[in-house]
């Protein structure tokens, strides 16, 4: 771990590079800006960002580049990708981080969202599979008959479809119950479910919490996990030039964050843990495997999402097939 310099150090290395950008938002949030989209209190325009559980909002504050913004950011928060992309598509909400499965539910529901950018994160893990601590369930065809509880739409989703896939199953092969996280949470403790398909934190949370075993880790399987993650953003806020500017504006504070936080992770771990009201060893050990970087969405990006929405295709949970590109609006990160 690292500590934390001064804070005289972080101040010119993104704002410099985004005042003009600021400046131009200012300017055009008076002409076109959606209806909503400036503070009556500040006068300000207002971004409006959806998070989940997952530590965008304490990695901005700790960073410090939050301080002195042109505007505003209106935080609302959702349980799992799948909301994040539906209130996107309804221009409820104008940019968001979500996991490997939700844009391609989106883009199978025809949704008017676009994927901006990648997330990727150091140890290529993102979802696992958990079974309580004891249980005879050792190996991933022993899930077959067993019940499961996962988010629909999720990448963890995604884990659960390719793990089985690898087995020699399919998801009929398994009892699913597809249940949002505080739901499946529950369920898994209270033994209603022998397996709980999840993500970080609640992974990392929940073997400290009752001493479950990560099967993917168990089993060697840890390779069927579509650990990429996207930041998503809706074509109404693409569409606006003023909206527009402060997405990608917003992409450039949220990648100089990950590169602060990565060599401040215990600033980012307290901050986290604050937010969140997760144990801060939690949050801690989160924090020092992931490792994030933001990045334009390349080919690769697209030819692993592919891949994965050809897969739920092929299982039929999807309504229809999915070209992963043309989901992917290029050009809001450098």
């Amino acid at each position: 771990m690292h500590a934390r310099p001064t804070p005289a150090r972080l101040g010119p290395a993104v704002p410099l590079a985004l005042v003009l950008t600021f400046l131009l938002l200012l300017a055009l949030s008076g002409c076109g800006a959606a209806q909503g989209s400036t503070s009556e209190s500040s006068g300000k325009p207002v971004l409006r960002v959806g998070v989940q559980k997952d530590g965008i909002r304490s990695v901005l504050t700790a960073s410090g580049l939050l301080d002195d913004l042109p505007y505003e950011i209106e935080w609302s928060e959702f349980t799992s990708g799948p909301p994040l992309v539906e209130a996107a598509a309804a221009d409820q909400i104008d940019v968001a981080w979500v996991g490997s499965a939700p844009p391609i539910f989106g883009a199978a529901a025809d949704a008017a969202f676009k994927v901006v950018a990648t997330v990727e994160e150091e140890d290529q893990h993102s979802d696992s599979i958990l079974v309580p601590g004891g249980s005879d369930i050792t190996t991933i065809a022993d899930l077959e008959g067993h019940s499961i509880a996962v988010g629909k739409g999720t990448s963890a989703h995604g884990l659960l479809l390719n793990a089985l896939t690898s087995a020699g199953l399919g998801i009929d092969d398994v009892e699913v119950s597809y249940l949002a996280p505080p739901d499946g949470q529950a369920a898994f403790q209270s033994g209603e479910v022998d397996a709980w398909a999840v993500w970080d934190p609640y992974t990392t949370a929940t073997i400290a919490q009752t001493g479950a075993v990560d099967l993917t880790e168990l089993t060697g399987t840890v390779g069927d996990d579509p650990h990429l993650s996207f930041v998503i953003a809706s074509q109404g806020a693409l569409d606006d030039d003023g909206r527009r500017g402060a997405v990608a504006a917003y992409l450039s504070v949220l990648s100089g964050a990950y590169a602060w936080a990565n060599e401040h992770q215990d600033e980012w771990a307290s901050g986290w843990a604050q937010e969140s009201g997760l144990p801060a060893e939690v949050t801690a050990a989160v924090v020092e495997q992931k490792v994030p970087t933001l990045l334009p969405v390349d080919q690769e990006h697209v030819d692993s999402e592919q891949q994965l929405a050809d897969a739920f295709t092929d299982a039929g949970e999807i309504p229809t097939a999915v070209e992963f590109a043309d989901v992917v609006e290029q050009g809001l990160v450098e």
